[in-house]
């Protein structure tokens, strides 16, 4: 027998449709639809109608059946949201940027209201906002901090938008209430500093040559070693080589300890370490050092960038563009303004700022911005403060006992002074010097003086450095860094006060620099690139009580013909030796070609290089590389020389869950050659023993409990290993870091509450990212009623702890996971909850879910 439904909401009669089909459901939306877009099109047309259709009530009882649906359902259907009350975790974004992710209370105030998110003060602060300016002492109140509040009532041009589909929570807040130097910072109540762990990155090579007839064997096993416990960090570097016919070699670059000292956004380390080089030259030792630490800053507040100011003469729009890229958009209020919070990209290229006003106008100014390292943001210090012994590869020096220490202060928008200082028994040395932000160019000036003693002689100096760096926006010039030093006879640095320490007095002090000069010039042609770029590099570096000179240049040009890339590059080096020795001049000329085989982004690539050097000597080489997977790659050389002599090459290398393997080979007319590679990592942890690819400062363990082979979006080849852990080698410290898992291969018995998680690693943190995971049976249950009537849409399953399970789709069928083959559910539909009992047959593996029946006990 048919069922009639009735609809509607059609003027002052109603439309019975009788269904015979579940396929007539689509047909009854169909004839729902058809009047609303006859309507929508009559008005387009500036027609009136024939029939007014008062869109004022939707009668839900079409969905599968005619009863009464539950009153959740009716509160989506008919209450103007797109999500039902109750808590969410979702992740939220303000203005554009990902805040974090939490819970978040959805509310209905009244029946038929807009479900709305509970946000409270303490979340206002938390996105950022500026409470203070506000003015309203109520957000201020302690008792109020977790009362809910509509953000758009309290600041005029606020918007909460819901995306449901992708659960994220979009705010977004005029540029005026929000807090200055918050962009890019996590708070420090969020930083982990992880869990017990100990580990060995390795890097292991092993060579074989014959040539002449003489074979050669050599291996390099280089080590990174690292035990974490609470928040100390043990780190120890070294290395073992060894060479046939001669002895094993083992060697220790650096071991030490290190913490966080997070009131002074600092370092501190301690045992054998390098100083800060920023100012004077670096210099191993053991000791103690504290170095402040700007990754614990506010992206907003790391290095330096100039503090924009101007007038907007109504409610406007703030642009701010570095070589032609949008890097800063904001509302700003009618008045002046002041952006404290940009960061630039690179240190170089001047600022375009554009205020767009309220009627479409557009102002547009320039201000210059060119940076260098030692500088720094107005009111901003930088330090480091080092003291112990030194120490040397060669333990006939001596190790004197020094302390050293260096500054760097934001003097104003854009000056920055320096200050370092560095005294031993016998040996001072001191600096000043001054960075300047100009429109043209960013230049710092600074003079070290040093005053070092040895038996009977007594030396004291100046060195001077001058720094420079800009980008030429007009003419696409980058000068990435020139440098120029000049050091007196006299100046010594603290390395050269230790060698002198040790030197035999009777011989002539040489080999210190006298002067260096460094530059670096990189040019584009024509707009956007389309002639190709060039580039510049030289240096020239002159000795004291020597003829000795070194000098070097390489220049290139680059740039591509439909798919074809091509570049030609030359290389010149010139060594003055001393009168009497012969002087050594090397120059090379390079062409080369590069074409895909293909239109996809893994295809291989065609490659082509001649190379010839000044004697006239010719070599072309011919070779193919590509990709086998997503995680392997290949190459294929062939050459032959200007003599006649053929040669190829051919390697391969792979990243795995366990580490990186590199094969390769290659043979000459009179050599031939194999190399064996082979790095990763081994962990050690509370929840067993994993291998790895290498590990970075910081990285993470993604841990799904007893479910192998489940691999990490963001690192091809990772997979979690029999114990449930995967090593994700790389994490940003203070940051947030999103860790996804993979579902893609997840087979349809294994269920997860959540495949992404958040971390904000310390420094040196080895944090736990860890997923809840199920594993059982996909059953797609029929819900029937204890009449034997089924349930339509929105009947609710839970499990006897109160888990829901599932909710009914319109057919009244619910997909779920089960544990057990045998069990009882709670069923709630319609206001009521009764118990359903099921028992299910033997399993059939061939499918991806089962069908049964659950059927609601009789009373």
């Amino acid at each position: 027998m048919s069922k009639g439904y009735l609809l509607t909401g059609f003027g002052q009669s109603s439309l019975v449709i009788t269904l015979e089909s579940r396929q007539s459901f689509c047909w009854a939306l169909l004839l729902v639809a058809l009047p609303i877009v006859a309507h929508a099109d009559s008005e387009q047309l500036n027609t009136e109608p024939r029939v007014k259709i008062p869109l004022l009530a939707f009668n839900t009882g079409f969905l599968q059946g005619g009863s009464a649906q539950p009153a959740d359902v009716l509160a989506l259907l008919q209450g103007g949201s797109n999500v039902l009350p109750g808590n969410y975790r979702v992740e939220i974004y303000v203005n554009g940027d990902l805040n974090g992710r939490r819970d978040i209370e959805f509310k209905q105030e009244a029946a038929g209201a807009e479900v709305q998110p509970c946000l409270t003060p303490v979340m206002f602060k938390d996105f950022g906002i500026d409470l203070l300016k506000l003015q309203n002492p109520e957000l201020l109140a302690p008792e109020n901090a977790n009362r809910c509040y509509p953000l758009d009532t309290l600041i005029e041009q606020a918007e909460v938008k819901f995306d449901s589909a992708r659960l994220h929570l979009l705010i977004s807040v005029p540029q005026a209430f929000m807090q200055a130097g918050v962009r890019g910072y996590v708070d420090p109540a969020l930083w982990d500093e992880g869990v017990t762990a100990a580990f060995i990155n390795y890097q292991f090579n092993m060579r074989r040559n014959s040539s002449g007839g003489t074979r050669s064997t050599s291996k390099y096993l280089g080590l990174q070693n690292g035990f974490n416990l609470g928040s100390w960090r043990l780190r120890n570097e070294s290395n073992l080589t060894m060479n046939e016919g001669q002895p094993t070699k083992f060697s220790s670059n650096r071991s030490f300890v290190q913490r966080d000292i997070t009131a002074l956004k600092a370092q501190l380390a301690l045992g054998e370490i390098y100083t800060n080089g920023n100012i004077f030259d670096s210099v191993r030792f053991r000791g103690a050092q504290l170095t402040s630490d700007d990754a614990m800053l506010a992206d907003s507040e790391r290095g330096y960038a100039p503090i924009i100011r101007g007038v907007a003469e109504t409610n406007a729009t703030v642009e701010v563009r570095q070589n032609g890229y949008v890097i800063y958009s904001t509302p700003v209020s009618a008045g002046a303004f002041e952006l404290t919070d940009i960061y630039p990209s690179g240190s170089n290229g001047d600022l375009e700022v554009t205020v767009v006003e309220a009627d479409g106008r557009r102002r547009v100014t320039r201000q210059a911005f060119s940076s260098l390292p030692v500088m720094v943001r107005k009111g901003r210090m930088t330090f480091s403060v080092a003291g112990g012994q030194y120490q040397s590869n060669d333990d006939s020096q001596q190790s004197p006992s020094f302390v050293s220490t260096a500054l760097a202060y934001g003097l104003s928008d854009d000056m920055t002074g320096t200050f370092g200082l560095q005294v031993a028994e016998n040996f001072q040395a001191l600096n000043f010097g001054i960075g300047r932000n100009t429109p043209i160019g960013a230049l710092s000036v600074d003079i070290t003086q040093s005053a070092s003693k040895i038996p009977q002689q007594t030396d004291k100096g100046q060195s001077i450095r001058v720094l420079y760096a800009k980008t030429f926006a007009q003419t696409s010039t980058d000068f990435t860094l020139a440098a120029y030093r000049y050091s007196t006879e006299g100046y010594r640095s603290f390395s050269d006060h230790v060698q002198d320490l040790n030197r035999d007095l009777t011989s002539t002090r040489m080999g210190r620099s006298r002067a260096r000069l460094d530059l670096t010039v990189q040019q584009s042609l024509g707009e956007k690139q389309q002639y190709g770029s060039i580039y510049l590099s030289a240096s020239d570096q002159s000795y004291w009580n020597s003829s000795t000179r070194s000098q070097s240049i390489s220049a290139g040009y680059g740039n591509y013909w439909k798919s074809l890339n091509y570049s030609v590059s030359l290389t010149h080096t010139r060594n003055i030796a001393e009168r009497g020795s012969a002087s050594s001049n090397d120059s090379q000329v390079a062409l080369s070609f590069s074409l895909p085989l293909g239109s996809t982004a893994h295809s291989p690539r065609a490659t082509l290089r001649i190379l010839r050097d000044r004697e006239g000597n010719q070599n072309t080489q011919a070779g193919l590389n590509g990709y086998l997977g997503p995680a392997t790659n290949y190459s294929f050389q062939g050459g032959r020389d200007g003599h006649g002599g053929n040669s190829g090459n051919a390697s391969i290398s792979t990243d795995t869950a366990v580490g990186r393997m590199d094969l390769g080979y290659g043979q000459g007319p009179d050599y031939k050659s194999l190399n064996v590679g082979a790095s990763g990592s081994v962990v050690a942890h509370a929840g067993g023993i994993n291998l790895g690819q290498q590990v970075g400062e910081s990285f993470v363990l993604a841990e799904v409990p007893d479910t192998p082979g489940v691999g990490i979006i963001s690192n091809a080849g990772v997979t979690t290993g029999r114990n449930g852990f995967a090593i994700v080698p790389n994490a940003q410290p203070y940051r947030l870091n999103w860790v996804s898992l993979d579902t893609g291969n997840l087979g349809a018995d294994i269920e997860l509450e959540q495949a992404t998680q958040q971390v904000v690693p310390r420094r040196g943190a080895v944090v736990l990212a860890r997923y809840q995971a199920q594993i059982g049976r996909r059953v797609q249950f029929i819900l029937r009623q204890a009449d034997g009537k089924k349930m339509g849409f929105g009947a609710t399953v839970e499990d006897p702890e109160g888990k829901q399970s599932a909710i009914s789709d319109p057919y009244g069928m619910a997909l779920m996971l089960l544990k057990q083959d045998k069990g009882l559910m709670n069923v709630t539909w319609d206001g009521s909850t009764c118990q359903a009992p099921y028992d299910l047959p033997e399993r059939n593996k061939e499918l991806n879910y089962e069908q049964a029946e659950l059927k609601c006990k009789g009373n």
